[in-house]
Formats: C-alpha cells, structure tokens, sequence
C-alpha cells in the first residue's frame, strides 16, 4: 500500500512539465501573427472542430475564414490553404521556403541520422535533399529511362495474364496479384530481381501485409504528432512497430546489397540499375535501404489500396 500511495504522489510531479510547456506554448502562441482561424481550446487546440472527417470541416472552415487558416492540433500549428491561389503561392511562388515538411514520429525520417536520406519527408530543403531528388528524377522518371523500362513493364504485364490464365475458372485475391506484379517490376528497376511469387502471396501474409501493416502505422493517428514533447516515449508504441516492420521488408533486400558492393567490377553483360547508380555515388547501406523502401512502400500500397476500393 505504501509503494502505490507513494506512486500516486509523484505522478502529478512527473505531469507537470509537460503540462507547463504546453500551456507556455499556448500563451506563446496568442502573440503570433497568424492567418484567422476559429479560437483553440487550451491543450486541445483545434481537434474538436475537425472531429472524423477533416476534409469538410476544413472546407466549411474556409467559408468562415478565408483562404488561409491557422489551426492548433494539440500543440502543433497547422496553416491550411484551401485555394487554387493559396496553393501556387504555397507550391510555386514560395516553393523553396515552404517544401519542408512535417514529419511523423513513426517514421525512420524523424531521427536527424536519417532526414538527410529522405526525399518526401525533409525538414528542410538542403543541398543533398536536391541532389537526391535529381538523381530519382534523373534516374528512375526521366523519359529516356522510362523508354528503355518499356520491355520491363511488358514482361511484368505478360507473367501477370499468364497467372490469371493458369487460375481460369478459380477464385483469386486480385490486389495481391496486382500488388505482387508492381512491386517485383520496382524489384527490377532497383536490384535486377523479383523478390515475389503469385503463388507465394496468394496464401496471404509475407511482404504485402508487411507493407500494409506499416502505411497504416505511418497513418495511424499518433499522440506523439500532434504532442512532440511526448514523442520519445512512444507511447502508443507505433514507432517501435514500424522499426521491426522495416527492418523486415529491408532484409529482403540486404544481401543483394552487401553482394554488389563486394564485386569490384560491373557485370558488363547486365543492364545497370538503380543500385547501381546509388553504389557509385556512394551511398550508405541506410540509405539504399530507405530509400528503396519508401519508393515501392507508396506505389505498392496504392495498387492494394485502388484494387480493394474498386466497385462495381
């Protein structure tokens, strides 16, 4: 009785500060310059005007306020625009100073070891973010590169009619097949390889619901987000989820990497590929490996996300 009475008393002693740098931040806060917006309840701000569905409460909001709006999520400031003319100010006109972005606690990008290696999630647009985003660009969307992947796409698409032929009459999960057919042609593109199998995947499991598991931890919504004072306790435990997700997914991968970066001389014989690309200009294995999992991480889960939402 007398550890849990004594429990009890510090406990407002460890909520304290935390609280304290809220309310600072609050106070703070009603001194700035800031767009109109509808008034933020202490601790709180904003969240009980979004409620569930954000995209209509930040459109009727709009109506109240104009094009530009200041919101509090928890202690987070959040400026929207909801313009054609807000937004090329935002995108276009002063696209250098705002392209940096907001990073979730869950994601590898949060730690400063790892921002500099991300291309989406950047808390500033630096030197070697641009030279990264070039070197994506460059390598992997430009149009001489996207001509000569034509005979990839055209294999990917052969084996996966030549799948749905062999499973005529049966009953299949559709976003799988999808999902397998566009992540080995990213598997290509990166490394020269398939790292999947129709038959494998459709007995459910393995990399598709790794890949499922962590978009919705990525987007799940997270105390840590909207509170950063309380993101190093990781109290829904989202980041330490997402960590052993990734390390999965990038195992897949990792001894093609260590493979490659053993041979001192390119196979002349085979095509070159991202890896590469990233090899020669001497990228780390950290790097490879988040790089290439959050370029198949979106594409994928957008093919299993439009093939289960399809109706009729």
């Amino acid at each position: 009785m007398d550890s849990t009475a004594n429990s009890f008393i510090f406990l407002p002693l460890f909520l304290l500060p935390p609280l304290f740098w809220l309310i600072l931040n609050y106070i703070k806060s009603r001194n700035q310059s800031l767009p109109p917006g509808p008034k933020p309840w202490p601790i709180v701000g904003n969240l009980p005007q979004i409620g569930s569905k954000p995209h209509v409460a930040l459109a009727q909001l709009a109506q109240d306020y104009g094009p530009l709006i200041s919101l509090r999520l928890g202690s987070q400031l959040v400026v929207v625009g909801s313009t054609p003319a807000a937004a090329t100010e935002i995108l276009k006109t002063h696209d250098r100073i705002l392209s940096g972005r907001h990073v979730p606690h869950v994601s590898y990008a949060k730690s400063p070891l790892m921002n500099y290696v991300s291309v989406g999630w950047t808390y500033e647009c630096t030197d070697q973010w641009k030279f990264l985003r070039t070197l994506c660009k460059s390598e992997i969307l430009g149009a001489k590169v996207i001509e000569n992947q034509s005979h990839l796409r055209e294999q990917k698409a052969n084996e996966l009619v030549q799948f749905l032929v062999s499973k005529e009459g049966q009953r299949i999960k559709i976003a799988e097949v999808v999902f397998v057919s566009v992540f080995n042609f990213l598997g290509q593109i990166f490394f020269s390889k398939d790292f999947l199998s129709y038959d494998e995947v459709e007995n459910g499991g393995g990399m598709s619901e790794l890949i499922r598991e962590v978009m919705e931890l990525w987007t799940a919504p997270n105390i840590s987000d909207l509170y950063p004072v309380l993101g190093g306790l990781d109290l829904q435990r989202l980041s330490k989820k997402a960590s052993v997700c990734h390390n999965k997914i990038c195992s897949a991968w990792q001894e093609i990497i260590r493979e490659r970066r053993g041979k001192k001389y390119q196979d002349s014989t085979r095509q070159k590929d991202f890896l590469d690309v990233l090899l020669q200009n001497d990228f780390s294995d950290d790097q490879i490996n988040y790089l290439h999992l959050v370029r198949s991480l979106f594409p994928s889960s957008l093919s299993l996300y439009l093939v289960n939402n399809i109706k009729k």
